[in-house]
């Protein structure tokens, strides 16, 4: 039993590897047995078809995710704290994902696809909307910011560069491309108190 689970997890984690690096259209289940070492069979006795090995993956990887950013929610000594290491957790995910991933999951895997809108809408969203809503509370952020439409519009931001087509030049460097948006995003939404935190922060990695 052990021994299957063991064998189950694997593939699972190959075949993530495997996704985010060239994308689920042209990965094909024969091709993550052969990274394995193991038979057709074998992958097809754990996951009946691609299409359930798709959405095991994106299951994992956002359950996988959601922990990691309560981490850093808990982590983090205030808002502008939990922007810049959810950016510094953003680059380790962007820097070796397919620019087409999710495209391709939502064209063809729409229902993995949608447990990645449940926690884009669920998860995602409300973390954003309370950390505007604690940096208001804390001096950091602007009090004349409605937190509804900010943290609706950092979401569109988000949807924006998940699409390589609307940044067709950034194809190569999503990674940089977030980054960028996030610190735009930051800078706009603090007050001087909270500016002055940045440049803290800021200055803190570059000595490290």
């Amino acid at each position: 039993m052990d021994q299957e689970i063991e064998t189950g997890e694997r593939i699972l984690i190959e075949a993530e590897q495997l996704f985010f690096r060239y994308g689920v259209k042209s990965i094909t289940m024969d091709e993550i047995a052969m990274h394995l070492g193991i038979s057709k069979k074998t992958n097809y006795q754990f996951y009946k078809d691609k299409k359930e090995l798709v959405y095991k993956v994106v299951e994992t990887r956002i359950m996988k995710q959601q922990c990691e950013m309560e981490e850093i929610t808990e982590t983090a000594a205030d808002p502008v704290e939990e922007i810049l290491l959810t950016s510094d957790w953003l680059k380790n995910i962007f820097q070796n994902m397919n620019p087409f991933l999710l495209m391709e999951v939502q064209k063809y895997y729409p229902r993995a696809f949608s447990v990645f809108q449940a926690h884009r809408d669920k998860c995602i969203f409300v973390n954003i909307y309370n950390n505007i809503k604690r940096g208001i509370e804390s001096g950091l952020y602007r009090n004349s910011i409605d937190v509804d439409t900010i943290a609706r519009l950092r979401m569109v931001c988000i949807d924006a560069t998940l699409n390589p087509e609307n940044f067709p030049l950034a194809k190569k460097n999503l990674n940089e491309l977030q980054l960028q948006l996030i610190e735009h995003f930051l800078y706009g939404i603090c007050t001087l108190k909270g500016h002055k935190l940045i440049n803290k922060y800021k200055q803190i990695k570059e000595e490290e």
